[in-house]
């Protein structure tokens, strides 16, 4: 499994589920707990884009048509919580797209960013999901719906470390490699 796949899937029960494999993973550079929390903060977000790109591909009877609701709320129960450290971890993802353009939006309060930051990850989210990988997303939605979003958070943060340290390992060989 790539890293960034490992990413996907720490960040988001969270970010970026089904995200396709790139050829040059790179990880955001965030603590593990920035991860965890934005993973946390994301699940909202991630439920509803999972509904609206795989509408039709999920059974009617399944996780998320019969519990998906529930598992939103008591993850949504925890977004105030998280969300400073969520931020953080938002603003290093998206510096790699945005660049200067963060700055601005930096500067804004954070009744003015959430709603922002819950419509860019909805969209990315929708963007990464691949159709084949819907009933995939919704098996670890249901797989991880029995802890507690702190439960899995610490275990999102631990993956994310893990990954984070590959990553950084893999580029300093890299490095080395590439010198005459």
């Amino acid at each position: 499994m790539k890293l960034n796949v490992l990413f996907a899937v720490a960040a988001t029960v969270t970010l970026t589920l089904g995200a396709a494999a790139q050829a040059a993973p790179k990880l955001p550079d965030m603590s593990g707990d920035e991860a965890a929390a934005l993973a946390v903060y994301s699940v909202p977000d991630l439920i509803s884009a999972t509904r609206q790109t795989c509408a039709g591909r999920l059974s009617p009877n399944g996780f998320l048509a019969m519990r998906g609701d529930a598992l939103s709320q008591r993850y949504a129960a925890q977004q105030n919580a998280v969300w400073p450290q969520a931020r953080a971890a938002l603003f290093k993802f998206a510096a790699g797209k945005a660049g200067d353009q963060l700055k601005s939006f930096s500067t804004l309060p954070d009744n003015a960013i959430r709603p922002l930051a819950d419509a860019l990850i909805q969209q990315e989210v929708a963007l990464k999901i691949h159709p084949g990988s819907c009933r995939n997303v919704e098996r670890l939605m249901e797989a991880v719906a029995p802890l507690e979003p702190q439960q899995a958070g610490t275990i999102l943060s631990v993956l994310f470390d893990f990954a984070s340290a590959s990553d950084k390992l893999v580029a300093s060989l890299e490095s080395h490699s590439a010198r005459p």
